[in-house]
């Protein structure tokens, strides 16, 4: 009997030898096949062959193919992503949303001579208040400045800046349930305007990082709850400074794309600015692609959020300057915008340029649509005296012919000896424009270097079709309320607060 094994039968103390041609007419085997564990032993025309070579190494092979297949094709595919992320895309059934305006009325200013109607707003404490009180697991907040305390004032209008502060505070509170709490910052400002994060950072209450030229002011509890707008971590925005911002509950969808642009800036907060941001920053809500609200069970709005600068918005994101623009080209009827200053230029160092985007969009539905309309700028003692020229330029138009329709007027915040000894307050903050379709809701300044340079957000809702009672109509009451108000001047030479 032969004493050949099959392979499975070899001991592992077997070693190779070199073959020999075999004698009794047994067939001929292939020993390099034939050593692999995983080959057998077949007859084939009367021949024992060893066959059925396993080739364990073209799973791996095959997998490590497909990993660089994906590394390369990435990138293309980031780049062009841009290309079909515009495309519309339709949505079946209204996403649930509840949002409503809050502002801050600066102590003193009270509309109460005011005959029209407009809607009674939460206040701007009242809605971080409720954020706060909401929020179960998770708290992030981005603002330039943090001036809650009002350590060098005494005043009783610091009250409830310091009260909020407290309440963040007792977040570093040991034995008590802790929220993950991060704030972002402005890395750019002077450390005095960072004190209270600071604070906050060393007890252990928050997670705190700094940003170049953040002009964003955004809450987002829980990832379903949030605030934009125009208040400031500072005891002024809630009680010395006029602002404006939206309040939304309960909708996570929105809230879930505003945690993207939370996400890029923790991200710049120890990173430099990517050259191309990853997918996870992506987004598919914008100009042409929104998403579709059903806000406060009410009426339906087309809702996206758009950013600046063009460096930090992600593939798939609109800029702030796109949809304020494409806002007004799209106004048949009016215009209406209540901002802090009005200045078309871009200053780079000592570079002055003209900076004629929203100038030239203004003139452009004025003249050749004539669309109504308005302009209500603040004026206080920090303002720059030449954006009397830009205003007195635009409101000059109106001579050429009757269907042009240009108005401006300056919204002063009173004040007086006693309220002038705090510094930086009693200015009107407001970034927003309503037109006949659109609000838009925004953070900061609408100056070219705030388009260009700064980190920004604002928020754009358009309603679905002519309605007397959505958020649109309450931003024109407002708007309304304010040029209407005896805090509103018409524009003149050489006015003097």
């Amino acid at each position: 009997m032969s004493e050949r094994r099959g392979v499975h039968e070899i001991p592992g103390e077997y070693q190779p030898v070199p073959h020999q041609p075999s004698l009794g007419g047994e067939p001929t085997v292939s020993s390099s096949c034939c050593r692999r564990p995983n080959c057998n032993y077949q007859i084939r025309d009367g021949q024992k062959v060893c066959c059925c070579c396993g080739h364990g190494y073209i799973i791996p092979v095959f997998i490590l193919f497909v990993l660089v297949l994906i590394v390369l094709l990435l990138p293309w595919e980031t780049i062009h992503r841009n290309e079909t992320a515009n495309s519309p895309v339709p949505v079946d059934t209204p996403l649930p949303c509840q949002l409503e305006l809050v502002e801050s009325l600066p102590v003193g200013l009270n509309y109460s001579n005011y005959e029209g109607s407009h809607p009674r707003l939460r206040s701007t404490f009242e809605a971080w208040q409720l954020l706060l009180g909401r929020a179960k697991t998770s708290l992030d907040i981005a603002a330039p400045h943090w001036t809650l305390r009002g350590v060098d004032v005494n005043d009783s209008s610091t009250e409830p800046g310091d009260h909020l502060f407290q309440r963040l505070l007792a977040n570093g509170d040991a034995g008590r349930p802790k929220l993950r709490l991060r704030i972002v910052l402005n890395r750019s400002q002077d450390s005095v305007w960072h004190a209270d994060a600071r604070i906050l950072s060393n007890y252990g209450a928050a997670d705190v990082v700094g940003i170049n030229f953040l002009q964003s002011k955004l809450w987002l509890a829980d990832g379903e709850n949030f605030y934009l707008g125009s208040a400031d971590m500072d005891w002024r925005s809630l009680t010395q400074r006029k602002e404006l911002g939206v309040l939304g509950r309960n909708c996570p969808h929105m809230a879930q794309d505003l945690a993207k642009i939370f996400k890029s800036y923790w991200y710049l907060g120890s990173n430099e600015v990517p050259e191309y941001w990853p997918w996870i920053y992506h987004t598919q809500i914008n100009q042409r692609r929104p998403l579709l609200l059903n806000i406060n069970k009410n009426h339906t709005m087309r809702a996206y959020v758009a950013t600046s600068p063009p460096g930090l918005s992600p593939t798939g994101r609109s800029l702030e300057l796109d949809a304020i623009i494409g806002a007004i080209d799209r106004a048949t009827e009016f215009v209406s915008i209540s901002l802090i200053d009005y200045s078309p230029i871009l200053r780079t160092g000592k570079k002055v340029e003209y900076w004629s985007y929203i100038d030239n969009a203004l003139r452009k539905a004025a003249l050749e649509r004539s669309v109504a309309i308005k302009l209500l700028i603040s004026w206080w003692k920090y303002s720059d005296p030449s954006e009397d020229y830009f205003l007195r330029s635009l409101q000059a138009l109106n001579k050429m012919r009757e269907e042009v329709d240009i108005e401006v007027r300056r919204f002063v915040v009173p004040t007086n000896d006693e309220l002038e000894k705090i510094s930086s307050g009693r200015v009107a903050c407001n970034a927003y424009l309503v037109t006949d379709e659109i609000a838009f809701i925004g953070s900061g300044s609408w100056s070219g270097e705030h388009f260009m340079y700064s980190a920004g957000m604002g928020l754009l809702l358009q309603d679905m079709d002519s309605n007397n009672n959505s958020l649109r109509t309450d931003l024109l009451a407002i708007f309304q309320r304010d040029w209407f108000s005896p805090y509103a001047v018409p524009l003149k030479p050489n006015l003097r607060i």
